[in-house]
């Protein structure tokens, strides 16, 4: 007494078997109010005048289907002419209501208003659209605040929406938060720009000048609500290295070309926004980024040892060069100097590694950490963390005091930054005065600080994001960074991106928005103007260590024994990237990196890993080297490729396939068919199709047929483009959409009985229906697309979809 459809189950069960055609001819959801029938079960289906019935004494439970498992979809098959077409499906919530029907339903009743007709176009796009669309383009996507801004006012009064709550993500707004975290960056940047604009070359006042524009720019137009953007090391070292190149010497030319530099970089980085450029950081491996920031770091240190023993030495282009000369004047350490710089070095590497000793078990394990604070909930343990997070500003501050000792006891020989020659903050023309040659150099170093400073952000900013599970966009990102340092370019300033250690800092204080980006630029604005005159009295030595500390930070060495242990190849492009960054400077290094990379990507490609596969007893086909019980057919050899089928393996392919059949021949065996197992290729080229119908001529000249079986929409469209099923059909090959009609070809079995053998022509029409849908739901400006959201969780539910038909 409960209705009967004629369906098949799709995907997987509860208990983990695949369901087919093959395994069930009909299911059956009762109603809950019908507690006698378990939650599926299957039936023999018989047709009478349109209506589905069935013989009650048929019954049975499948050995498959476990006494909680409930299919998650099922397809049900209407009239004679779709019977077997697996396009008819219905949600788990449609099937609960069709359980609740009355005892017997007509076909027509139970239509799902799913039109067969693939020429016919529906009028809505179908609901799967919404898994590749970006947001529409509003205003307050160029301007996020305009989004944020009212649900961080609701929140802080206590007014917040349940909308305002699902944006927020686990980081709920809090004006506490943000100006307790802004405050403490802002008190930690300055020192530290100061200290970057050094290690570039610099006036010191320009760290102070890249500093409060970006701040404010990053805060109206950036996404990732955590990032603290300004000067960093390695930009720093990347704008000296530009600045070197160009020859440049003397201060008012190296501003003006940094000014330059940052304009470019920032014009670069919108053009690339516009463009929807975000994906280009994933041409960057992970290994050549690690290489490229470990000898970075090594080069920062090295750089900044004259300043900490007190050796007199002009900016030299190469690391070993810096490292030659500090060797052939070690005798001119001054001692004075390297007591400063060595012990405030000692205690920022102290604090920091004292931060981050982990838990309390581990602290109290430690041979050091041991005898200080462990319990983080008592009050020694809080004051000691606030000083390991406020230590480059108390090491700023000991060392100018330090410094002040050493003058009042008349020791004159530990060198101070001097004069700083500035009244405020300037507006300027980028450029303005700069020599017009070798501009091509900096436009060179322009776009490779853009994708590094790109990288280094999200590298950041996405990690922080993730653990809060909110929003951002990488599109908008590249926007804000490259506004921010147009905005840095005509206040005077250099190039920056966000940065580690302040965003960690950030984050951990408890900033839950870019208002405390605002909030720290209010201090670097405040230290313009009543910290100048005390910084000329600071000795270089105390600003020295914040550099140090800060680029042994981003050295990890045990990124090269991952990459030794796991894959040869990978340390050999770490070890070359690591190598030129040393020899020459760190923008050939990470040429070198990225080339090799590529190298590596198309070596890989041309040598894709090519088996002879047998049948398990579960009906897959596995790799006989890895599964040794995987039984072969007696007449044919089944080939798999895992990689797109291009000009650069096609040769390879086909010799494979031709030695796979005369092994077997040596044997034995008469070879009748050769089945190319496609499930792993997503493309193919036309040097590719080409091989296919030369290797179908020479197995056909040989007596034996080539099968191309589990074809890709995709693929299926190239081949039929390009013209290869015909001439398959004369040279007696066959293309097939699933392994299952291969099977049933070397068994004998005619492949137009079989379902899952679906005919090409209609799979492209599908492949070209989908493509129509997804370029009319994609048709939105490029500013608007490229969400990455921390917390994807795309079920069906999470995204609405209820009651949908969906298209296999």
């Amino acid at each position: 007494s409960i209705p009967i459809f004629k369906v098949s189950v799709l995907g997987k069960m509860a208990g983990g078997d695949s369901v087919t055609e093959s395994k069930v001819e009909a299911a059956v959801m009762a109603a809950e109010t019908e507690p006698q029938f378990p939650s599926g079960f299957c039936v023999p289906v018989e047709r009478s005048n349109g209506t589905l019935s069935f013989p009650a004494e048929a019954v049975m439970e499948p050995e498959w289907l476990t006494e909680d498992s409930k299919p998650r979809a099922l397809v049900i098959n209407i009239d004679d002419e779709t019977a077997n077409d697996p396009r008819h499906a219905v949600l788990e919530e449609e099937a609960d209501m069709l359980g609740s029907a009355s005892p017997t339903a007509t076909a027509e009743q139970a239509n799902l208003s799913y039109t067969a007709d693939l020429d016919d176009d529906d009028e809505n796009a179908p609901f799967w659209t919404a898994h590749y669309e970006g947001d529409k383009c509003r205003l307050s996507s160029i301007l996020p605040p305009i989004r944020w801004l009212p649900a961080y006012v609701r929140t802080t009064l206590g007014k917040g929406t349940d909308e305002d709550k699902a944006a927020m993500g686990d980081l709920e707004y809090s004006l506490k938060g943000d100006f307790i975290a802004g405050m403490t960056v802002g008190f930690m940047l300055v020192p530290q720009c100061l200290a970057f604009a050094l290690l570039a070359g610099l006036p010191i006042q320009t760290g102070l000048y890249a500093s409060f524009g970006p701040l404010v720019a990053y805060a109206l137009f950036g996404t990732i609500r955590q990032v603290q953007p300004g000067p960093t090391a390695l930009m720093s070292l990347l704008t000296g290295q530009a600045l070197d190149a160009m020859g440049l010497i003397s201060g008012e030319e190296r501003m003006a070309g940094a000014t330059l530099l940052a304009l470019f970089v920032g014009v670069a980085s919108v053009l690339l926004s516009l463009m929807r450029f975000g994906f280009i950081v994933d041409f960057m491996s992970h290994t050549v980024m690690n290489a490229f920031c470990a000898a970075a770091g090594v080069t920062i240190a090295s750089s900044q040892l004259k300043h900490l023993l007190g050796i007199t030495m002009p900016r030299k282009k190469y690391w070993w060069e810096t490292v030659w000369h500090l060797g052939m004047h070690i005798a001119d350490v001054e001692g004075y100097t390297i007591a400063m710089g060595a012990t405030l070095l000692f205690f920022l590497v102290f604090m920091k590694r004292w931060k981050t000793a982990g838990s309390k078990e581990k602290r109290r394990e430690h041979i050091l950490w041991r005898y200080f604070p462990t319990d983080k909930a008592r009050l020694a343990f809080k004051v000691m963390k606030i000083i390991a997070d406020l230590s480059s500003v108390i090491s700023v501050i000991i060392g100018w005091l330090w410094g002040l000792a050493y003058r009042h006891a008349g020791i004159n020989s530990v060198k101070l930054v001097g004069e700083v020659e500035s009244s405020g903050f300037l507006f300027m023309l980028p450029g303005d005065g700069l020599p017009k040659s070798r501009l091509d150099t900096l436009i060179i170093s322009a776009l490779l600080m853009t994708v590094v400073g790109f990288l280094e952000t999200i590298a950041v900013g996405g990690k922080f994001a993730a653990q809060a599970r909110y929003d951002f966009f990488p599109n908008q990102e590249l926007l804000a960074l490259g506004l921010a340092n147009v905005a840095g370019a005509f206040m005077g300033g250099y190039p920056g991106t966000g940065s580690f250690s302040r965003t960690a800092v950030n984050a951990m204080f408890g900033a839950t928005s870019l208002v405390s980006c605002a909030i720290s630029s209010l201090l670097v604005f405040g230290g313009m103007y009543v910290l100048l005159p005390v910084i000329a009295l600071l000795p270089l030595a105390a600003l020295a260590p914040l550099i140090i500390q800060g680029a042994i930070g981003v050295i990890n060495l045990h990124e090269f024994e991952v990459a030794w242990r796991s894959s040869r190849k990978e340390f050999v492009v770490m070890l070359a990237t690591f190598a030129t960054s040393l020899g020459l400077t760190v923008k050939e290094g990470l040429l070198v990196g990225f080339v090799l990379s590529v190298l590596k990507t198309m070596q890989e490609l041309a040598n894709p890993n090519l088996a002879v596969c047998g049948r398990l007893s579960d009906n897959s086909f596995r790799d006989i080297r890895n599964y040794p019980r995987a039984k072969q057919f007696g007449n044919a050899v089944v080939i798999r490729m895992d990689a797109r089928l291009n000009f650069t393996n096609a040769r390879k392919l086909k010799e494979f396939t031709k030695r796979a059949l005369k092994v077997r021949e040596q044997r034995g065996d008469k070879i009748e068919y050769a089945v190319i197992d496609a499930k792993s290729i997503n493309h193919v080229d036309l040097t590719g199709c080409e091989m296919l119908e030369s290797l179908a001529e020479t197995l056909h000249s040989y007596g034996a047929k080539l099968v191309l079986a589990n074809l890709k929409g995709p693929v299926s469209k190239c081949l039929l483009q390009a013209n290869v099923p015909k001439r398959f059909k004369e040279k007696g090959a066959l293309l097939c959409t699933s392994m299952d009609a291969a099977v049933a070809i070397i068994e004998g079995v005619a492949p137009s009985e079989l379902h899952e053998n679906l005919d090409i022509k209609e799979l492209v029409q599908r492949v070209d229906k989908a493509s129509r849908y997804l370029n009319s739901a994609l048709c939105q400006p490029a500013l608007c697309k490229g969400t990455t959201h921390a917390c994807a969780a795309m079920t069906p539910t999470a995204i609405g979809v209820k009651s949908r038909t969906v298209s296999v």
